[in-house]
């Protein structure tokens, strides 16, 4: 900033007065400049270290890897570290909460989803944070229909075949699932709803370590993001036998809906976006924001999250809040319907 000069004072106002109180109006008046200038200025350089995103889940899963594809694109464009942090746990709670109460500095961000922003109000009567008070939205980064996966080793190629089986079976199915209460749980739960079969929920914490059991037979099914049971589906190691979204999924189109196999208006779509702490600076959020709307609108990210079955969505603060602010409701009838109980 360059320096005021002191002869700027001729500027003010003659008045008779002492010249003691004239140089002391002067050294007021050029106080007062420099005070506005520092105000207007710049504000304190973001980021000038290493930014952390927070996973709520398990690594391997579809929040893990698009928390990895945005900090290695954020931290090219922020010209610093962006390392993940998984911290799974009670349904996503345990990870969120840490980022709710961390310093709002923009040092500490949450890759959030459905599950622990939307839905776990409704089912943790006790939540040691709330969603819409606690957290500042950045912006929604990709969202994504689920699939209905199951063993190769079940009888069934269809959602009507699973439901048959399912009913002809003394237990039911079991269904996996990354935690209680997330949307591919939950997802489930509607289609039990709708379909009429019987099934055991058994929650992980996280995609893959359900994954893992699902391909070794440990489970029977499992509703999972399209991205995360690509590469099974293609190497046979399951079988998919449905898509959640109201059109079929460009990487299976193959599959019908379940829409499309006699579940009328079934429609369910998970989302990722990042969030930072309440109270988080202006400065910060506005500097993060752009910086993931010019990263995931590259054509790289783009190419990237469509190999993970994934459709970019950075469209910002405002979206996110919406989103958010529309869906508790959503899925607060949906949980009170299923009758989903926190374990």
């Amino acid at each position: 900033m360059s320096a005021i000069p002191a002869a700027s004072c001729a500027a003010m106002p003659a008045r008779q007065r002492p010249a003691g109180v004239r140089r002391a109006a002067c050294s007021l008046f050029l106080a007062g400049l420099v005070a506005m200038a520092f105000s207007a200025g710049a504000q304190p350089k973001y980021p000038d270290r290493p930014v952390r995103i927070v996973v709520a889940y398990a690594p391997g899963g579809a929040n893990d890897l698009v928390a990895r594809l945005v900090a290695q694109k954020l931290g090219e464009e922020l010209g610093q570290p962006v390392v993940v942090e998984n911290k799974a746990g009670a349904g996503g709670i345990v990870g969120t909460e840490a980022v709710a109460r961390a310093q709002p500095d923009g040092y500490t961000l949450l890759l959030g989803a459905g599950g622990a922003i939307t839905i776990n109000p409704s089912i943790y009567p006790s939540l040691p944070y709330d969603p819409q008070r606690d957290f500042a939205p950045i912006s929604r980064v990709a969202t994504s229909a689920l699939v209905a996966v199951v063993n190769p080793s079940l009888p069934v190629h269809s959602v009507p075949e699973l439901v048959a089986w399912a009913n002809r079976q003394a237990d039911g199915i079991s269904v996996a699932s990354p935690g209680t209460g997330t949307p591919l749980h939950l997802a489930a739960e509607m289609a039990r709803s709708m379909a009429g079969f019987r099934m055991t929920h058994v929650p992980y914490k996280g995609s893959a370590p359900a994954l893992a059991d699902l391909m070794s037979g440990q489970v029977d099914a499992m509703f999972d993001v399209v991205g995360t049971s690509l590469p099974h589906i293609r190497s046979g190691r399951l079988r998919a036998i449905g898509v959640t979204s109201p059109a079929r999924d460009r990487s299976l189109q193959d599959v019908p809906t379940l829409d499309e196999q006699g579940l009328k208006g079934f429609d369910v779509t998970v989302w990722y976006g990042l969030f930072a702490p309440a109270k988080t600076p202006e400065h910060v959020l506005v500097r993060l924001e752009a910086a993931v709307r010019k990263v995931v609108a590259s054509s790289d990210a783009g190419e990237r999250l469509a190999s993970m079955g994934l459709s970019p969505a950075a469209d910002g603060r405002d979206a996110l809040a919406r989103q958010v602010r529309e869906e508790i409701p959503l899925w607060a009838r949906v949980v009170k319907e299923s009758g989903v109980k926190a374990h």
